[in-house]
């Protein structure tokens, strides 16, 4: 999977006719990295991938998951369990009812295990937008302009993913949230033109 993953993020960086060198000053990941990542030696995680996809202005859906042929959905469901798994620091994101094509935000069941900033992977941000809802477990929120503020079960936020962020499980049970990214295209920020 990872190599058809590198071939999506080649053929969308070639179709803007950026280079990797481009690519590395804009997203901050090292040409080396990007040149893994395309030749499928290294794993995409999802914070790479939203960060390629806002640089890139695609949807971050195209790098995580192939539509299934035919007509273009009008709904999508996802029965418990049956999403697309990705794993990344001490996080799991099940992929929710992916069956839209070219949509511009991606929408996750996730379960946080990091309990500190450095097992979560530190800092990310990413272009777009985050929502998160609280399923269960309490989360810790860090963000780089406010103090950090937790979440209990039934609690939501949504903020500019491109601000500096990280999440942490507070207690011994993990978190499980719904999330959902959205991710600018046509260099438009989320929700222009509609």
């Amino acid at each position: 999977m990872q190599g058809n993953v590198g071939s999506k993020i080649r053929d969308a960086r070639k179709q803007q006719n950026i280079t990797l060198r481009d690519l590395s000053e804009r997203s901050g990941l090292s040409v080396s990295q990007l040149s893994k990542l395309e030749n499928g030696k290294a794993r995409l995680t999802v914070d790479i991938a939203l960060m390629i996809a806002g640089v890139l202005h695609v949807p971050v859906a195209s790098f995580l998951f192939s539509p299934k042929p035919g007509p273009q959905a009008r709904r999508s469901i996802t029965r418990a369990g049956s999403g697309i798994l990705h794993e990344g620091n001490a996080m799991e994101f099940e992929v929710l009812c992916s069956d839209f094509r070219d949509k511009t935000n991606i929408f996750w069941r996730v379960t946080l295990r990091a309990r500190s900033f450095e097992e979560n992977g530190g800092w990310r941000s990413h272009s777009g937008e985050e929502f998160i809802h609280v399923l269960s477990g309490s989360l810790q929120l860090h963000t780089l302009h406010y103090d950090p503020t937790v979440l209990q079960p039934g609690d939501s936020i949504l903020f500019d993913g491109e601000m500096q962020h990280a999440y942490m499980a507070l207690g011994d049970e993990p978190v499980i949230m719904l999330m959902s990214n959205t991710v600018p295209r046509d260099g438009l920020p989320p929700g222009a033109g509609t």
